[in-house]
């Protein structure tokens, strides 16, 4: 269920985005309310798996749609308070009820929000919708995609299933580039955001987000409870220092940025405090006291934080304001691949480190999934807390690795004098 919302999710971001710039704002979320509440009724009345999937993927389709609450920011604020609001924006995602929402949302976008009716009229501005760019786009991305969070538990990496489909992908991927770079009237995936290292720089650090942000997600989860013994109940509390933190820190730095009108040093601050939580990360075991667990935890949030709000308003700082739009698309765009790669990172890394060490010591092969369903027989046995320490280990490295060498080229980059 997570793999099929968070893959429509990823896809459908950039054609809503796109379809919102020629048909207006307004048309385009009521649109994406509609898909939501669908499938919300959809998931809940499913009395079968493949009618519950439908209405996760519809609700996927409806996540995608969240960019257009970005865009609206970028048309009717200021860049200097871009950050706030969208940290503020963040922040109330955590308390969502999608029902009652949607129906408020719905009447408020009705009623306020004014239609920015295309000049053209609504059949000749589709014509000018890069039609053929999403057609290229949605497969393509969907089928380089799908090996990627599927793979590692449906069917092995080296199986004809994951080979053909990654291939596929990746041609059909280039493809889609020659079309925007050489041949797109009007481009889905404007060339001008990619012209610029600030740019290029930030978007590569919002996928890194992404998929740092998925690795712990779900395995942190295995290391309260599997490492620590912590009940469901517990390890929901004890996840709070990132899931607090976040927002929190997201909301400082655009109150800082918008304060001093400053960027770069935001980025330079994220980065280093990215690389040095991520790497205590490492020193977590079932002997760390708590009150260090929580201060390490608290770090990643803050650095999570802080690296998102300041790469988003970098993006949008670095590009023209008529194309704000799509540059705060691409961002989201790219946060949520990084997403779906960091499933794929965490549970093939996961899996195969921690079947090394239980071979190690005459145990069989688990994997994620498994290690949750026997999480109570594997608190009683400290050959299997250790393998789950020396496979988070692993990942924690992976992040850190990561946050290190794109952060270097963010901040590289940024020295060499661009004015934000």
């Amino acid at each position: 269920m997570g793999t099929i919302y968070y893959l429509s999710a990823t896809i459908f971001q950039q054609p809503v985005a796109e379809i919102s710039h020629v048909i207006g704002r307004k048309p385009a979320f009521l649109l994406v309310l509609t898909f939501a509440a669908f499938g919300t009724i959809i998931a809940g009345t499913a009395k079968t798996i493949p009618v519950l999937l439908a209405g996760r993927a519809f609700q996927g389709f409806a996540s995608a749609g969240s960019v257009l609450s970005a865009i609206i920011l970028t048309d009717l604020v200021p860049i200097q308070d871009r950050a706030i609001w969208l940290a503020i924006q963040n922040a109330r995602m955590l308390f969502f009820m999608n029902l009652p929402l949607l129906f408020i949302s719905a009447i408020g976008l009705a009623c306020l929000l004014g239609f920015d009716r295309p000049v053209l009229g609504i059949r000749k501005s589709l014509k000018r919708v890069d039609w053929i760019g999403i057609g290229i786009f949605i497969p393509s991305a969907l089928s380089f995609l799908s090996p990627f969070v599927m793979a590692p538990t449906l069917f092995p990496w080296r199986s004809v299933q994951a080979l053909v489909s990654l291939a596929s992908g990746v041609v059909g991927l280039a493809t889609l580039a020659v079309h925007q770079r050489f041949f797109a009237k009007r481009p889905m995936f404007r060339p001008e955001i990619f012209d610029k290292h600030v740019t290029v720089s930030a978007i590569l650090g919002l996928t890194v987000c992404g998929i740092c942000l998925n690795v712990l997600l779900f395995h942190l989860v295995l290391f309260w409870e599997g490492v620590r013994g912590y009940s469901k109940m517990d390890t929901s509390v004890a996840v709070l220092p990132e899931t607090v933190s976040i927002p929190i820190a997201a909301l400082v730095c655009g109150l800082l940025m918008r304060r001093t009108n400053r960027i770069r040093e935001a980025v330079w601050v994220g980065w280093p405090l990215a690389v040095l939580s991520l790497g205590l990360l490492w020193f977590m075991d079932d002997t760390t006291p708590l009150p260090w667990l929580i201060v390490i935890n608290c770090g990643v949030g803050l650095a999570a934080g802080t690296l998102m709000a300041a790469l988003n308003v970098s993006l949008l700082a670095a590009t023209k304001k008529e194309l704000n739009g799509h540059a705060i698309a691409m961002g989201l765009q790219a946060r949520s691949a990084g997403m779906c790669l960091g499933i794929a990172i965490g549970t093939t890394v996961f899996s195969y480190t921690m079947n090394q060490k239980l071979q190690n010591v005459g145990g069989g092969e688990m994997n994620s999934e498994e290690i949750l369903k026997m999480i109570e027989e594997i608190k009683k046995d400290p050959n299997c807390r250790k393998a789950i320490i020396d496979a988070l280990r692993v990942l924690w490295t992976i992040c850190c690795a990561l946050s290190g060498v794109v952060g270097l080229y963010s901040c590289r980059r940024y020295e060499k004098g661009h004015g934000l």
